[in-house]
């Protein structure tokens, strides 16, 4: 694999453990690759690394990069795996409301779907059947609506969502809590390369070959909701992880939405303690698009066409842009599941999604457990 001097030297510096401060802070002092290597036995570096990465370090340059990370190398060919570093085009800005990002991710997959309009949805791994249900169908919902699903590809929830979402075509990043080459947990080593098949993407703030420490999934949680607009947490007990992602969403100036359930349920606990601090209540998922209709305003303007004129509320479909007039007349009495619109039009999920939104802000249909009715 053919990299240059930057990534290459970044490469090396990945290899280290950073912490997302130590990453961040070498980011900010010295940035290129090359330079921090050069000067890596300086005070301003070794201020940054502990004792042993600077011995791991100096090992790695005592040959030629190519040859000292030949392995790595290797293994970033054959998986198609990419590096992409706080100063690449693709990196997504809405992680600088983290107060360390991470300067470097791996990924494996679509690297755009990191700077697309995502929903995080999270929750436990020994979920009920009840809830396994709900996420996946949240998750569909949600992604036929043109939002991509962040998850962590933990068992449970996490894994029924990047599921519910892959069986609509929809768009799912998962955000791992180990590295790209240690599929964690290895049950879902098929739903991870599911997800690179199906146009989703798999990304590692870590070594390629990090194993899943405990340490590292509340860290890479900031990284889940970081990428969202919101996250949604559809069950969880007192002490469930997700907590702390909904936490780093809250700090991060994200919206929380959080399923209730019965009083009897302890694993529901914790969804119920969010909710009295003041996460939002969903129990369809149509209100967490209502709640983020601002935000997903350019996800709908994306798919107009352009209109020099400002955009008038519609008060009938004789309002409607042509295409939304069109799709309006495909609906009769009875609900329309989006897949079969999408055939109807011909068109991918993403534009029907997002004009599907648009009619139902403006009150023309609504979404049920079957499709989307019009509202006569």
């Amino acid at each position: 694999m053919i990299m240059d001097d930057h990534h290459l030297a970044w490469l090396a510096l990945t290899e280290l453990n950073l912490s997302f401060k130590q990453s961040r802070l070498l980011a900010q002092q010295l940035g290129h690759g090359p330079t921090i290597l050069e000067q890596q036995h300086t005070a301003l570096v070794t201020q940054i690394l502990n004792l042993k990465q600077q011995q791991t370090l100096a090992t790695l340059t005592q040959k030629p990069l190519p040859q000292s990370l030949e392995k790595q190398l290797l293994w970033l060919q054959q998986h198609r795996a990419q590096l992409l570093l706080f100063d690449d085009l693709d990196y997504p800005d809405s992680l600088n409301c983290m107060h360390y990002a991470p300067a470097f991710l791996w990924l494996c997959g679509r690297p755009q779907l990191l700077n697309e309009p995502a929903i995080a949805m999270v929750g436990a791994r020994a979920a009920t059947a009840g809830a396994m249900a709900m996420a996946k169908q949240f998750a569909g919902y949600l992604a036929c609506s043109g939002l991509t699903i962040v998850s962590g590809l933990a068992l449970g929830i996490d894994g029924a969502c990047h599921q519910g979402t892959l069986d609509v075509q929809g768009d799912t990043v998962a955000v791992l809590g180990a590295g790209l080459g240690n599929i964690y947990p290895a049950r879902h080593q098929a739903l991870a390369q599911r997800i690179v098949d199906g146009g989703g993407l798999l990304v590692s703030p870590w070594p390629l070959m990090a194993k899943p420490l405990a340490y590292r999934f509340p860290a890479r949680n900031g990284i889940i909701s970081g990428l969202s607009l919101g996250v949604l947490v559809v069950e969880a007990a007192l002490r469930s992880g997700s907590l702390i992602t909904a936490k780093a969403a809250m700090e991060q100036g994200r919206e929380v939405f959080a399923i209730p359930s019965s009083v009897h349920n302890t694993q529901a606990q914790g969804c119920h303690q969010l909710i009295r601090e003041g996460a939002i209540l969903v129990d369809q998922p149509q209100q967490i698009i209502t709640e983020l209709a601002l935000q997903l305003r350019p996800l709908v303007e994306r798919y107009q066409a352009p209109d020099n004129q400002p955009a008038a509320a519609a008060t009938s479909s004789a309002d409607l842009a042509e295409e939304l007039q069109f799709l309006l007349r495909l609906f009769s009495y009875d609900p329309v599941p989006v897949d079969i619109l999408c055939a109807q039009l011909a068109q991918p999920y993403n534009m029907v999604a997002a004009q599907l939104i648009e009619l139902e802000l403006l009150g023309l249909v609504r979404a049920t457990g079957a499709g989307y009715e019009k509202v006569y």
